[in-house]
């Protein structure tokens, strides 16, 4: 220092350096204070922040944090918001926290509690159903004890809880789909985009007959496919796809299987895999199989039925190509089927269906049209000559008889022909057509064949219209019944016949030769019959009211009307109802109704004897005659056929074998009644061979009932 100063300057020299030491170290206390005052802020500043983060995490998270303390047995449990400040705080104790757990789940929650109390286990993590309110939600609590006392035990445990419901929810979800997926019984599939075969169920092993899973697993899934396979491209294009294939097992089994398959993307479209679901359609395949076969083919001989007929015809007309069709149906049927039965009569159409394969089926559709009808259809160029090949068929058909009750049947044949478009270029038309021709080959004597002719549709078309009005006539009693005399040697009228007769206002005086057939084959004869002993009844009530004495009136009765069962008590009937004794009533029946149904016919005619009628063999020597007839059943008598009367007066043959016939009846002490009596020169050939009453031209025509009966009033003999 210098000598200079005084000590009063010393003095405030050293004061004023002391001042600046001391504001020195004031100011760097002040701003080591400031600065760590700022870091003190900052910290702080950083702790909020991070305890704000960690909030904004848990909101986020949708965790809630939760804090328990064992000296009080609190448990504080704080919800977090998107704002600071808007929490929710729950605090209880664990056994009021227990009280609104599940009860199914309280005793988990227990279990792991108190391992984490007394167990020394640090990690906590349960989930429990909680109640919130009236409904239940699943709450996941995880933890860690922070603190022990001395004995271990947990002093403090802090940890988050979250809202699992929807987890859970999915998690049930999922494993529903996995059971499902599992125990499905349609076989599904997991693959790859590639179609690699990934996860498989049950139902997949098996129908690939797989020994393991492993088999299945990893395998190509288009490779196992033996058909149609998955086109890629169109998959992920639709996303989806569904067709038919046929997969083959290890074992070499072919099933026919329908394939559903679906794209599916993974979470945020970072991947995709395919789900295929398969369903084994092979029973059903071969049942649409079976049903078309039906649909489409006779079940009984196997060729095709109607419906694909037409469908085969629709077919030879859409090609426009000329082609034939042949119309068969068979002669003889009923017969064999009435008589030999049902099962014999199926036999013989399966037999006229091999025959028919046999001619035709190489060269053509073979079918039947229904009953015991057929079809076939030929392309004209490959037909060769069809008429002469349906000879030939009609000469096999021929060929097999049939011995049924001591009766030989046999089946034969009417066809007829039609070509298109020549003789039409419709296809009902021409099948019309053809029909028309079969009935024409059946008009010419049965067991023929006929190509149609043009006309003779419209001819059939006429005759339909008869049958047609002949039902009308029947149904409306607008028949006509005329009578004709029954005489002896000397002239005398002895009995009557009752003919149908029909004049119809569409077609005129109609012959018995014609509508007595259509009535036949149409049922309608048995109506026939009836109004016919009806007619007799009233006739024989008006001759004996009007003369005081009446003559027995025969009646043709058809094989149908005696086979009926009700017939008996019917024709009884109607004879109370007009009081007329049966006896007055002749039914004349042929030979046919035996040939039909020979026990049934029996039974009939005992029926109709028993209850008082007169019973005549009609058409005796006419085609096929068995005297057993005559042996089997006692007919009063016996109509001896214009067939065998004929000529007796010019030849001694014809005669010799009409008086045999006679005698033999005589001595079988049976009535004969001789048709076809036409001239004088006849008499003296009766009279010497005996017969009782002759019918025929030489002593009246048939005529209306009043011509018949005025005449027979003032002229008693011929």
């Amino acid at each position: 220092m210098s000598e200079n100063y005084t000590d009063s300057d010393k003095r405030i020299l050293i004061l004023e350096r002391r001042l600046k030491r001391e504001r020195n170290a004031r100011e760097e206390a002040e701003g080591l204070l400031t600065k760590k005052s700022q870091q003190l802020y900052d910290a702080l500043r950083d702790s909020q922040q991070s305890q704000a983060d960690l909030e904004l995490a848990l909101w986020a998270s949708q965790e809630s944090f939760w804090n328990w303390r064992a000296d009080t047995d609190i448990m504080v449990i704080r919800s977090f918001s998107l704002y600071s400040g808007n929490r929710s705080t729950w605090s209880g104790t664990v056994i009021e926290l227990m009280a609104r757990v599940h009860e199914d789940d309280i005793e988990n929650l227990q279990f792991h509690w108190s391992m984490a109390i007394h167990g020394n286990r640090d990690r906590i993590e349960v989930s429990f159903r909680l109640r919130f309110k009236a409904d239940y939600q699943w709450i996941r609590l995880r933890g860690r004890v922070l603190e022990r006392g001395s004995a271990t035990e947990a002093l403090n445990i802090v940890g988050t809880t979250k809202d699992i419901t929807q987890q859970r929810k999915a998690e049930q979800s999922f494993d529903l789909m996995a059971s499902a997926f599992a125990s499905s019984r349609e076989p599904m599939l997991v693959l790859t985009p590639d179609l690699v075969i990934t996860e498989c169920n049950d139902a997949f092993i098996r129908l690939l007959e797989a020994p393991v899973k492993e088999k299945c697993i990893g395998e190509n899934f288009n490779e196992l496919l033996a058909a149609t396979r998955v086109d890629e491209e169109q998959l992920m294009l639709d996303k989806q796809l569904r067709f038919e294939s046929k997969i083959d097992s290890l074992s070499g089994k072919t099933r026919v299987v329908d394939i559903s398959i679906a794209v599916f993307e993974a979470y945020r479209q970072t991947s995709s895999y395919l789900i295929a679901t398969l369903r084994d359609v092979s029973d059903r395949k071969r049942n649409e199989a079976r049903l078309r076969q039906l649909a489409q083919h006779d079940d009984l001989t196997g060729l095709s039925n109607r419906n694909w007929l037409r469908e085969s015809i629709d077919s030879y007309v859409a090609s426009g190509e000329p082609f034939l069709l042949v119309f068969l149906d068979l002669d003889g049927f009923k017969a064999i089927n009435d008589t030999a039965g049902h099962d014999k009569g199926d036999a013989e159409l399966q037999r006229v269906a091999a025959l028919l394969t046999a001619m035709f089926g190489p060269i053509g559709e073979v079918g039947r049209w229904g009953g015991d009808e057929f079809l076939v259809v030929l392309k004209e160029d490959a037909a060769g000559s069809v008429k002469e090949k349906c000879e030939r068929l009609i000469e096999q058909i021929e060929e097999d008889v049939i011995y049924a009750k001591g009766t030989e049947l046999r089946l034969s044949s009417s066809i007829g022909i039609a070509a298109y478009p020549e003789h039409s270029d419709g296809i009902k038309s021409l099948i019309q057509c053809a029909d028309a021709a079969m009935y024409r080959a059946k008009e010419l004597g049965k067991g023929q064949v006929f190509v149609y002719e043009p006309g003779l549709y419209e001819s059939m078309t006429q005759q339909v219209s008869m049958v047609n009005d002949l039902r009308k006539a029947v149904e409306n009693h607008l028949l006509d019944f005329y009578i004709q005399g029954k005489y002896d040697l000397h002239g005398n009228l002895k009995g009557g016949e009752v003919l149908c007769r029909w004049i119809s206002g569409l077609h005129g005086v109609v012959s018995p030769t014609v509508f007595i057939p259509i009535a036949e084959e149409h049922n309608l004869d048995s109506a026939i019959g009836l109004y016919a002993i009806e007619a007799a009844c009233d006739y024989i009530s008006i001759m004996e009211s009007q003369q005081g004495e009446a003559i027995p009136l025969s009646v043709n009765i058809s094989a149908n009307q005696m086979l009926d069962e009700t017939f008996p008590e019917k024709a009884l009937d109607i004879c109370r109802t007009n009081d007329v004794s049966p006896e007055y009533i002749e039914l004349e029946l042929t030979e046919s109704v035996f040939v039909r149904d020979e026990k049934t016919a029996l039974r009939s005619l005992n029926a109709l004897r028993e209850l008082g009628f007169r019973l005549s063999l009609d058409d005796f020597g006419s085609g096929f005659s068995s005297l057993s007839y005559l042996r089997m059943f006692q007919f009063q008598v016996v109509k001896v056929d214009r067939s065998l009367v004929s000529g007796v007066h010019q030849d001694s043959k014809a005669y010799a074998l009409f008086s045999g016939i006679i005698t033999m009846l005589r001595s079988l002490e049976i009535e004969v009644v001789a048709e076809g009596i036409e001239l004088e020169t006849y008499l003296p050939f009766m009279e010497q061979a005996d017969v009782q009453l002759m019918q025929g031209f030489y002593f009246d025509k048939p005529m209306p009932y009043d011509q018949f009966l005025a005449r027979h009033t003032s002229e008693t003999k011929r």
